[in-house]
C-alpha cells in the first residue's frame, strides 16, 4: 500500500488481485442484483483509489478496504433506497433455546483455552474487541483473529447442526 501511495500503480494491481474476491463476496452476500453488485464493486475500488492518500500504514490494508466497502455499501443503500426487510421480533423469537441447543464453550475440546475465553468474552459477556484484547493481553487485531479461528473450528465441528450459531450468540 505504501508503494501505491507513493505513485507505483503496479502496486494497485497487486492489491486489487489480492483483495477483489473478498470485496466481491462481501457485496454479493448483501445485494442480489448483478448490476447493483457490479456498480458497487466499481465504486469501492474507485473510492479506494481516490482515498489512497488517507490510508494510515499503522493499520492493515484489508480492514481498511472493508471499511471503504461498508461505507460505500451504506451510501449505495441510501441512494438506491434498496428494499430492506423490517425486523419482526415475533418471527425471529419463535425458537426457544433449550438445554440440548446450548453448547458449553469451556468444554469444547476443539478450541484452545484462549479461543474459549475470547468467544465467551465476546458472545456471553458482550465485551468489545478492545476489552477482550486487554483481558487476554494481546492486540485488538489478534483478539479478532482468535475469535474468528475459534468460530471456524466450531462451525466445522457443528456443520449440519441446525442452529450452531444461535447457540453461540
Amino acid at each position: 500500500m505504501l508503494k501505491y501511495q507513493g505513485g507505483d500503480h503496479m502496486a494497485f494491481e497487486v492489491l486489487y488481485m489480492r483483495h477483489k474476491d473478498k470485496v466481491y463476496s462481501y457485496i454479493s452476500n448483501r445485494l442480489h442484483k448483478a448490476d447493483d453488485i457490479e456498480d458497487l464493486f466499481q465504486k469501492v475500488f474507485t473510492k479506494f483509489h481516490k482515498s489512497r492518500r488517507l490510508y494510515d500504514p499503522k493499520y492493515e490494508v484489508l480492514p481498511w478496504i472493508y471499511t471503504v466497502t461498508k461505507s460505500e455499501f451504506l451510501d449505495f443503500i441510501k441512494k438506491k433506497k434498496v428494499a430492506t426487510a423490517e425486523f419482526d421480533e415475533k418471527i425471529h423469537t419463535h425458537h426457544k433455546a433449550n438445554d440440548t441447543d446450548l453448547i458449553d464453550i469451556q468444554s469444547e475440546e476443539v478450541l484452545t483455552q484462549k479461543e474459549k475465553d475470547a468467544i465467551e468474552l465476546r458472545y456471553i459477556n458482550d465485551n468489545d474487541f478492545l476489552e477482550i484484547s486487554s483481558l487476554l493481553s494481546t492486540t485488538e487485531t489478534n483478539a479478532r483473529k482468535i475469535i474468528s479461528r475459534g468460530l471456524s473450528k466450531l462451525k466445522k465441528k457443528y456443520r449440519g447442526a441446525k442452529s450452531w450459531i444461535r447457540t453461540i450468540m
